[in-house]
């Protein structure tokens, strides 16, 4: 049987970490959304639908998968910005059915006819989905960036559940709280480091490096690769592969591929790749009047219905020293911001904010610098994201 993973009818509802990836790569714990579906299922039966303007991307970063298939089986699609697991999975085996959680259409078991109707009409919703059954299920389903942000605990206890505890003796100096809850994969811990996991799971991948006088409180991941400077300060986030990290971080994800290696605080917030923050960049995560943030995308001003919430940032934003981001600030992927007092709320993408003003960015200087970047972690800038990087331009 296969199985077809979706992105969902609003992917850009996950700007701005949704511009240069698939919603389904979004990362919600040591994995994104499509690894945590693809340990329910062989790789070679899955295939991936995702919007036309990403579909080049998506098929350099799965090359082991099919991507917008011009035929499909019978098989079960699953929406790519659900966090599934083994019960939720269960509930699907109804022939010929949506099943949907809040009115949204999250996942269907169709014949090769209904499918094709998929693919032909477009993404299934409520409107269209007339004469097939509908069941209503209860799923974690993630609309928005700060729902993966609450979902964070869940997650990582979750992942956590497989994983062998750290055992005594490992790390010399290095005090452990709640030990049982504690997990290490070949990494190194340098002295005085204090790990407390006694609200939730603490995970270190391979060849990861912990600097003395760091405080980890979980639950927290911390992907391979990524360097943790002495002194850091890490609360109830998650922390993606090959990162260099400092200051203080609670309540947030990085995507992966990140420099935030001085002092400043970091919090609520969701970062994608290649970002450097320069020393001392600081991001507010609460209104001064205690109301709910508000954030603006899309032409719309959405409330969040959340009180602490902070910044979303797209892949390759760079900030100057010194740089301090508003409560609910939006800065799209490619932008660089080097200017005294706080950001605006929304930075367009590929844009210079330099001494309070827009300019845009000029593309050849832009893959420069992005090509130098990602040298550095042994990656190259490739033929897919320019051309990706292209059309952000055009459209914004």
């Amino acid at each position: 049987m296969k199985t077809y993973i979706f992105e969902g009818n609003r992917p850009m509802d996950f700007y701005p970490i949704s511009q240069t990836r698939p919603v389904f790569d979004i990362r919600i714990g040591s994995e994104t959304f499509l690894e945590r579906i693809c340990s329910f299922f062989k790789k070679e039966s899955v295939s991936l639908i995702v919007r036309k303007e990403i579909s080049e991307i998506a098929s350099e970063l799965h090359k082991n998968f099919e991507v917008n298939p011009l035929k499909v089986e019978d098989g079960l699609w699953l929406s790519g910005s659900v966090i599934w697991n083994e019960e939720t999975l269960g509930l699907l085996n109804k022939k010929n059915t949506v099943f949907t959680c809040e009115n949204d259409i999250v996942a269907a078991n169709l014949s090769s006819k209904l499918g094709m109707k998929w693919i032909s009409e477009g993404e299934l919703n409520v409107a269209n989905s007339e004469g097939m059954a509908s069941v209503e299920i209860s799923v974690n389903k993630c609309n928005y960036l700060w729902d993966v942000l609450k979902l964070i605990p869940r997650t990582l206890k979750e992942e956590s559940m497989e994983l062998e505890p750290v055992k005594d003796g490992s790390f010399k100096d290095v005090i452990f709280s709640q030990k049982e809850n504690i997990f290490v994969s070949n990494s190194q811990i340098m002295p005085n480091v204090v790990i407390n996991a006694q609200n939730g799971p603490v995970i270190i991948d391979e060849n990861t490096l912990i600097g003395s006088l760091s405080y980890l409180e979980g639950p927290v991941y911390i992907g391979p690769k990524t360097v943790i400077s002495p002194l850091t300060k890490i609360k109830n986030s998650v922390i993606g592969p090959s990162c260099k990290i400092g200051g203080e971080i609670e309540s947030s994800t990085i995507q992966g591929f990140t420099n935030k290696v001085h002092d400043g605080h970091l919090g609520d917030s969701f970062i994608g790749e290649w970002v450097n923050f320069g020393a001392g960049t600081t991001n507010s995560n609460l209104n001064n009047n205690y109301s709910t943030v508000k954030i603006s995308f899309g032409g719309a001003e959405i409330d969040s219905k959340i009180l602490h919430l902070g910044c979303f940032v797209g892949d390759h934003v760079k900030t100057a020293i010194g740089t301090l981001i508003n409560t609910g600030s939006i800065i799209g992927s490619g932008s660089m911001i080097a200017s005294p007092g706080l950001t605006p709320k929304t930075v367009p993408t590929l844009s210079w904010y330099v001494d309070r003003k827009f300019m845009n960015v000029k593309l050849d200087k832009f893959f420069n610098t992005a090509e130098q970047v990602k040298k550095r972690r042994n990656r190259s800038l490739t033929k897919a994201e320019k051309n990706l990087y292209e059309k952000l331009q055009v459209l914004n």
